[in-house]
Order: C-alpha cells, then sequence, then structure tokens
C-alpha cells in the first residue's frame, strides 16, 4: 500500500467550521454599544442561522460549507434592519468561510483503509442525529404535517447536510478495500 501525505490544507477546514460555529455564540449585532443580539435557531433570522449552522458543519468534511455558511450570512445581511454596529459573530462568520474556502476540497481522506469503518460509522452518527433532532422537534413544536410544511424550507439546509452526512458515513462504512483478493473479502479471518 502507498502512503500518501495527508494535504495541510485539511487544517483550514477545521479552523473555518470552528470559527463558524464560534460565531453563532457570539453577538451579530450592536445598537448603540449597548443591547447586542446573537443568531438563535427560532428567532428573527431563523433562515440564516440554519445556513450558516449546515455551513459549519460540512466546512468539517469539505471546502463547500462555505457556500452554506456566504448563503446564510447574505440573508442575514439582505434582511432590512436598522443597527448601529455589527457584532463579532457578522466578522467570525465571513473569516469562517474564507478558511473554510482555503481549505481541502476533502477532508476525509478516502485512500486511508485502517478506520474506514470507524469514520463511517462517526459520520453517520452525526448526520442520523441531526436528522433524528430536526424530525423530534417537528413533533415537540406541533403536529408533524403542519410543522413539516412551515419548518422544511426553514431547516432544508441542515437536513441535506444530515442525508450527505448518512450517506456519506455508510459509504465508508459498508466499503470495501480494494487491495483484498475476493477470497480474502469472502473470509476476513484469514
Amino acid at each position: 500500500m502507498q502512503n500518501r501525505p495527508i494535504s495541510s490544507r485539511i487544517i483550514y477546514n477545521v479552523i473555518g467550521g470552528s470559527l463558524t460555529l464560534l460565531s453563532l455564540q457570539l453577538p451579530w449585532l450592536t445598537f448603540n454599544g449597548i443591547y447586542t443580539m446573537t443568531l438563535q435557531p427560532g428567532g428573527l433570522y431563523m433562515i440564516a442561522f440554519y445556513w450558516i449552522l449546515a455551513g459549519a458543519i460540512l466546512s468539517y468534511i469539505s471546502r463547500y460549507g462555505g457556500v452554506f455558511t456566504l448563503i446564510g450570512f447574505l440573508a442575514f445581511i439582505a434582511t432590512p434592519y436598522g443597527y448601529f454596529g455589527s457584532g463579532p459573530g457578522l466578522l467570525l462568520a465571513f473569516v469562517g468561510a474564507l478558511f473554510t474556502f482555503a481549505g481541502a476540497r476533502s477532508s476525509i481522506p478516502f485512500y486511508v483503509v485502517k478506520g474506514r469503518e470507524v469514520m463511517g460509522g462517526i459520520l453517520y452518527s452525526i448526520g442520523f442525529l441531526i436528522l433524528l433532532t430536526l424530525t423530534v422537534s417537528m413533533f415537540v413544536y406541533g403536529n408533524f404535517v403542519s410543522a413539516f410544511q412551515k419548518q422544511l424550507i426553514v431547516q432544508l439546509p441542515l437536513v441535506l447536510v444530515g442525508v450527505f452526512m448518512t450517506g456519506l458515513g455508510l459509504r465508508m462504512y459498508l466499503s470495501q478495500e480494494k487491495n483484498q483478493s475476493p477470497i480474502e473479502r469472502l473470509n476476513p479471518l484469514t
């Protein structure tokens, strides 16, 4: 088996995803330097929150998570409001998207044979938990059909990331090693 070096650009994916997640916890707006406002999933900027959260999660896997972050960032900027200053969360989301764009196209080295099942299991678990959390929250906040119609558009980016991570995790977990012969695949104990 040939050892390929792991790209050093993966660290940009981690930094970008971490900065974007941190931006959701910091104030995005300040009114007169006193009152600060953060993005929340049930607040006025609900669409921006879910896009940015989906971008932060996807940033750990791929640089294309920065696209989700920028869409949420632009949805926040395009919303009409009167403010007198921007908070550190707004800046961190933008910097996080820039770091993510500088990152690797795919931060998971698919050529690593050992640990493929573990990494696939982790990705599957995270994706499944995202989908399960969104489904349970629809039941908690009303009946499923009306909540599904109202929340699906808002939570769509997070649903897409959950489906992508679940599928990618299953693909990694169930894929066979390419360097084994068919006989070795049938009898893994030898």
